[in-house]
């Protein structure tokens, strides 16, 4: 059974620019999961650190689908699908949204490849109304494009029962200088946070005391149990 689609409003001027970056950008980045052969040498080093980083968090936030206590997820910021995937295949009720439509035509395809059954939805998240709340959240190379990411925790809070799991990229070091340059002549906006700043905006939206930082070397890997903020 294929996927329902649903689209909302645009949202900021950022939140466009983001979107159609990632329209272009869509097929290179989803290979970052796959073959690079076609890279140079750069790219190809480039790649291979950025998929370390990205295997780790992923491997490590299927370990807390897992628990059965974890019903339904919501992949805010869905991108080509490889997590909306796997949690179908762990046989969750999945909702996966983006702001990209042809990042969402590649997690179809991705869904449809593993014969699993997720919705998804076309929109900025912010703006999205849900009429239910999720047993859990993944937000995995999200806040790189949120400018403020205390309206998103805050709105979590509301629809999130049980826990989430959120990747924040690092502001020092070479590949965040790098990455810098790369998006800013794409003309994409990124944010990098420092771990004080990642602390500052989970404490400000509530969670103080109820999550746990860990470092994955290009990102802060922060997992937040909703159940300690009731």
């Amino acid at each position: 059974m294929k996927s329902r689609k649903v689209e909302y409003g645009a949202g900021s001027s950022s939140t466009r620019a983001v979107g159609q970056f990632f329209d272009i950008y869509a097929k290179n980045f989803d290979a970052l999961y796959g073959h690079t052969e076609h890279r140079n040498a750069l790219g190809r080093w480039v790649d291979r650190t950025f998929r370390q980083v990205m295997v780790r968090r992923f491997e490590e936030t299927l370990r807390h689908t897992k628990k059965p206590a974890v019903h339904s997820v919501l992949d805010i910021g869905c991108g080509p699908g490889r997590y909306t995937a796997a949690f179908a295949l762990q046989e969750k009720d999945v909702v996966g949204i983006d702001i990209a439509k042809e990042m969402l035509k590649i997690a179809q395809d991705n869904i449809n490849a593993l014969n699993v059954t997720a919705d998804l939805v076309l929109g900025d998240y912010l703006s999205v109304r849900f009429d239910r709340v999720f047993d859990a959240a993944c937000l995995m190379g999200f806040f790189d494009y949120i400018e403020d990411p205390v309206p998103v925790l805050k709105k979590l809070a509301a629809e999130v029962t049980g826990e989430f799991y959120a990747s924040f990229p690092k502001s020092g070091g070479f590949l965040a200088w790098q990455r810098r340059i790369r998006y800013r002549l794409r003309r994409c906006p990124l944010w990098l946070y420092s771990k004080h700043d990642v602390e500052d905006a989970l404490i400000a939206s509530g969670f103080a005391g109820c999550y746990e930082i860990r470092d994955f070397g290009r990102d802060w890997y922060v997992v937040v149990q909703m159940q300690s903020t009731r």
